[in-house]
């Protein structure tokens, strides 16, 4: 009985050395080793699936939103997980001693505003209050507030312009994105609610806000259930294929965050 307990006290203490060494990751391309989550329909989820290749449908497991790949993978259902630049920073201030963001981006990309293909005259009026936003400083000061505090702002806060005399012009988002989308309580605050708000007024009209998961954005502003969707988007040739944008309004790019325990410098 003795040598039972010593051997199941080794036994124990050998599993907790392997939990604190961790998995020992450097680097995304060690991804393909692991179970991966990202958020359902964004670039992340293309990368993953190129990386993982056959081993796609063991690997990767996607969800509605990136608050709950963090969480996913803070629970170990997941042991890493690729997502949008700025997200993941704002995941890691709130809980800088378990998350690590891994130095090597995945990706170089740009955000815009999506619009219904055709609807030329309402992408050039949004162009044309977004050149102006970014003129007078107005867009970068947006951007540094929230990027500051994503809780920088109250929904009752940000001027949606009721009752303007132009109408409403409806925008899709999602709404568990921060620092640029983010629900609290009824409303929604965050870069591209305030942004999209700030051009809704130089268009004299109304702004409405809809919530859709990420995946169904393209559809609702195709469809014509929204004027145009904001939500981080990021542009490139396969979303131009069936969706007007913008002109750029934010850098982004691609990184893989892993927990601290599993992360080990090259």
């Amino acid at each position: 009985m003795k040598k039972l307990a010593v051997i199941m006290m080794l036994l124990a203490l050998s599993a907790g050395m392997c939990f604190a060494e961790g998995l020992g990751i450097s680097k995304p391309d060690q991804f393909v080793n692991y179970k991966i989550g990202t958020q359902r329909g964004t670039i992340a989820e293309g990368i993953a699936k190129n990386m993982l290749g056959d081993k796609t449908k063991e690997q990767l497991t996607t969800y509605e939103k990136a608050t709950d790949v963090i969480q996913a993978l803070k629970v170990g259902k997941v042991q890493c997980a690729i997502m949008d630049e700025a997200p993941a920073t704002q995941f890691k201030k709130n809980d800088p001693e378990t998350l690590t963001i891994l130095p090597d981006a995945l990706t170089v990309e740009q955000y815009a505003i999506g619009f219904k293909q055709g609807n030329k005259e309402l992408l050039d009026a949004v162009n044309k209050a977004l050149a102006e936003i970014k003129t007078d400083g107005s867009l970068d000061a947006i951007m540094l507030k929230y990027k500051e505090d994503p809780t920088a702002a109250k929904p009752e806060d940000i001027d949606l312009h009721k009752g303007a005399e132009g109408g409403k012009l409806y925008l899709g988002t999602e709404s568990g994105f921060p620092p640029y989308d983010i629900k609290v309580g009824d409303g929604y605050t965050g870069i591209d609610i305030e942004m999209c708000a700030l051009i809704a007024g130089k268009l004299n009209k109304e702004l409405v806000i809809i919530a859709y998961p990420f995946d169904s954005l393209f559809m609702a502003v195709n469809s014509g259930k929204v004027d145009m969707i904001c939500a981080g988007i990021t542009v490139n040739e396969e979303r131009k294929m069936f969706t007007d944008f913008s002109d750029p309004y934010e850098n982004a790019s691609q990184v893989g965050v892993i927990l601290t325990q599993d992360y080990k410098a090259e």
